[in-house]
């Protein structure tokens, strides 16, 4: 049996139900899709013939499922499929979040938290009737499973936007579960998710210790914090987006998902010019100094003088400044250290880490499923669960995804226990309850 910590409900879909579902749904929100598919792809896609230009399943998957190596904007544009088809009204969410739980429970998923995310400017009351859809629609799934034999429990993280509200939609569900106890049986986190790029990790500290705050302080309705991080990094050097990770961590976030930053090859870099604003390189070079011995021990690094020159021809410039670096072996060299400092600063805490591996090979655009970070993680310690992330999508099965994982080169017995420790690592779990 699996636990599946890590996936989102409507990536759940396989393309025949998401097909089937648009079809049914009289006013698609083209204006989602469209212009991002073509951005992406060059394709120009004609919403009057769509249902008769792609009516052959095989077509289909091929405009819906995420299966080649892209950048994050090109898998969303292809998540945007999904939100331009559904209705996302309450009897949908149900219904769709019914049939995924039993899904997952025919393909030995006992434990399953699924992530759904609302309109950033999403009415309080319309807000409401979507949570306790997808609510309801857990213990219905759990039910028709339980009648055909399986076992699942099922549970809720909501994500939140980084960028708007997400104070508001936290006040409003934990004064929901004061007051109604299948919210409280259910909703177990909040997640922050989307783009990270433009979204510091620091930003949102203050948030995160109100949340343990309220969690010690009200532990049955404890909601842990899941925060996707070093996933795509596009507007920062590596090493400071693997800073985010080890602020994440540090600062409380219970999971983290992705982090593939944190252990990647310091050679996959080799080459590239990277670019990010002056606060973040600032940032940057004061951990650095803060740290350096620490670091140092780790292997070869900056330093005390140049990183004194770094952070001196940095005076003077504006926060949004751009600042160019170009990535060479010695950069490689010192990359590589600084994950080991990080790594084994995470190791002492008890965050872990949500690997996906195809999610991480197609959007992390790595060669091969062995140049996933997974084995370093487990050799420097972390704690690690596997997961499938948005299994329609990427058309895979959490079982796949322990395949993967081998293939990165983690072997029987290791894999095994990460089976097995992964029930530890349920949400409720991570806030210090015993019960779920």
């Amino acid at each position: 049996m699996y636990t599946d910590l890590h996936n989102h409900l409507y990536g759940c879909l396989p393309a025949e139900t998401l097909f089937r579902i648009g079809k049914q749904n009289p006013n698609p929100r083209w204006e989602i899709y469209l212009d991002s598919f073509e951005k992406a792809y060059g394709i120009k896609i004609n919403p009057k013939t769509f249902f008769d230009d792609y009516k052959d399943p095989n077509q289909f998957k091929k405009l819906y499922q995420f299966r080649e190596k892209a950048p994050f904007l090109h898998f969303q544009a292809k998540f945007n499929l999904i939100i331009a088809l559904v209705k996302f009204d309450e009897r949908e969410i149900r219904e769709v979040t019914s049939d995924v739980v039993f899904s997952q429970s025919l393909e030995d998923v006992s434990y399953s938290e699924y992530r759904l995310m609302f309109g950033k400017d999403e009415p309080k009351e319309s807000f409401f009737a979507k949570l306790m859809a997808s609510v309801e629609g857990l213990a219905l799934g759990e039910e028709k499973s339980k009648s055909n034999g399986k076992c699942i429990n099922s549970r809720l993280a909501i994500s939140l936007h980084r960028d708007k509200n997400y104070e508001q939609h936290y006040d409003w569900m934990k004064n929901w579960m004061v007051k109604d106890s299948i919210l409280r049986k259910y909703l177990v986190g909040i997640d922050f998710c989307h783009i990270e790029e433009g979204f510091p990790v620091r930003d949102k500290l203050h948030f995160f210790n109100s949340v343990h705050k309220d969690n010690k302080s009200s532990p049955d309705s404890s909601l842990a914090i899941l925060y996707h991080v070093g996933e795509s990094f596009r507007d920062k050097t590596p090493f400071s987006a693997v800073r985010w990770v080890l602020e994440a961590g540090l600062g409380g976030a219970n999971r983290l998902g992705h982090a593939l930053a944190l252990g990647i090859d310091s050679d996959f870099f080799l080459g590239d010019e990277r670019v990010e604003t002056v606060s973040e390189a600032r940032a940057q070079v004061e951990l650095e100094l803060e740290e350096l011995d620490t670091i140092s021990s780790f292997g070869p690094f900056y330093s005390k003088d140049e990183l004194d020159e770094i952070r001196n021809g940095l005076e003077g410039k504006s926060d949004n400044e751009l600042v160019y670096t170009n990535f060479d072996s010695t950069k490689s060299q010192y990359l590589h250290t600084f994950q080991n400092f990080a790594m084994s600063k995470l190791a002492k805490t008890n965050a872990v880490i949500e690997c996906c591996p195809s999610s991480n090979l197609y959007i992390g655009m790595l060669e091969h499923h062995i140049d996933h970070p997974i084995q370093r993680f487990v050799q420097n310690d972390l704690k690690v669960t596997i997961a499938s992330d948005d299994p329609g999508l990427f058309g895979t099965t959490l079982e796949e995804e322990y395949s993967h994982a081998h293939t990165a080169g983690l072997n029987s017995k290791t894999l095994e226990s990460i089976r097995e420790t992964s029930f530890q690592y349920s949400s409720r779990r991570l806030c210090g309850c015993e019960f779920d």
